[in-house]
C-alpha cells in the first residue's frame, strides 16, 4: 500500500461503492479488498461531531483516508468511486463509512446526527480539506 497515491485502475478491481459502508452492528466486516487500500490511522485526528439535520456535506474527496462511525441519527451517504460508479446508502448507529483517499463521499442527514470521525496518516504532499472533481 502506497499512502502517497490516490486509487488507480489496479486498486479498483473488485470494488463497489457499497463495500465502503459497513454495518458492524449487524455483524458485517470490512472487505479485505477495501482494507488493503487504507493507510494506518492517525490517532491524533480522532474527534466527535454532534450536528443538526441541516448540517449536510456535499460530495468531495480527500488525499487521506477518512472514517465515520455513526452514533446517532440517520443519513444518506453517497459514495462515488474514481471511475464514476456510485451508490447511496442509509447509514445509522453501528455503521462505519470507510472513505479511502480519492473516493468521493458526502451525506444528507435525515435527522440530527452524531459520529466519531478520524483519518489515515497523510502521505507526503497530501492536500488538506475537501477536494472536488
Amino acid at each position: 500500500m502506497d499512502i502517497n497515491r490516490i486509487l488507480g485502475p489496479d486498486d479498483r478491481a473488485g470494488l463497489s461503492p457499497e463495500m465502503f459502508v459497513v454495518n458492524h452492528a449487524a455483524g458485517e466486516k470490512l472487505a479485505p479488498v477495501v482494507a488493503r487500500l487504507l493507510a494506518p490511522v492517525d490517532i491524533a485526528s480522532f474527534h466527535y461531531w454532534d450536528a443538526r439535520r441541516e448540517d449536510k456535506t456535499e460530495l468531495h474527496y480527500h488525499d487521506i483516508d477518512e472514517y465515520w462511525a455513526w452514533t446517532k441519527g440517520r443519513t444518506i451517504v453517497t459514495i462515488r468511486l474514481p471511475d464514476g460508479r456510485s451508490g447511496s446508502f442509509e447509514v445509522r448507529p453501528g455503521m462505519i463509512v470507510y472513505c479511502a483517499r480519492g473516493v468521493e463521499h458526502g451525506h444528507t442527514p435525515l435527522e440530527d446526527w452524531a459520529c466519531y470521525e478520524w483519518a489515515g496518516v497523510a502521505g507526503s504532499g497530501a492536500r488538506s480539506g475537501h477536494l472536488y472533481r
